[in-house]
């Protein structure tokens, strides 16, 4: 049984997209940098949409793909990945925002694309982790409880210091796996410095 569940959670890769422009984000070394858009590689799309709509987002943009498409299966010609699927179908999920901080959610049928992650047990160099902000924590959680989804951490109280010791952050957290395997920090925050 461990075994069969480590198989299933082996099917993690995460590429993050990064968008370069002049309509979003901060100025770093003369131009605008935002992280646009994190893609999960998953195994049951449906699964994982249902999981990431329970933490506020909703599907923006969905396609599915075939080989015998023009143009291909989605990212097969493009990515490194561990099989040749002929079915490809991407789901992108959104927040409050309209160009920045979307999830895209990519899966890969026949043949289903095998691990690319080895230890499951433990976070290690090249895992991921992302962070959702919601405005009420204990919906979220008891919404993803109804899923019988994998808790690291309940929601409990956090505090983040300034390097002069005074608070910069309040709040809540906790830390919950996405059907793959995904470690996801849900945050509510009480009180910021401004900024």
């Amino acid at each position: 049984m461990v075994r069969c569940l480590l198989n299933r959670l082996h099917m993690m890769l995460a590429i993050v997209f990064v968008m370069v422009g002049p309509s979003v984000g901060n100025m770093a070394n003369g131009q605008e940098t935002a992280v646009r858009r994190t893609t999960l590689l998953v195994e049951d799309i449906s699964k994982s949409m249902d999981f990431y709509q329970r933490l506020g987002l909703m599907p923006w943009y969905e396609k599915t793909s075939r080989d015998t498409d023009d143009g291909g299966v989605v990212g097969a010609n493009d990515l490194p990945l561990t099989a040749d699927p002929k079915v490809g179908r991407i789901v992108i999920m959104r927040g409050n925002h309209d160009r920045i901080g979307m999830i895209g959610l990519l899966g890969y049928e026949r043949p289903p694309l095998a691990s690319a992650r080895g230890n499951l047990m433990g976070l290690g160099v090249g895992d991921i982790i992302i962070m959702i902000e919601t405005d009420d924590i204990n919906f979220v959680y008891n919404r993803l409880q109804e899923t019988g989804a994998r808790f690291h951490t309940t929601p409990e109280r956090f505090e983040i210091s300034n390097p002069d010791g005074s608070v910069r952050d309040t709040g809540y957290r906790m830390f919950v796996y996405d059907p793959d395997g995904h470690l996801i920090e849900v945050s509510e925050p009480t009180e910021r410095e401004p900024g």
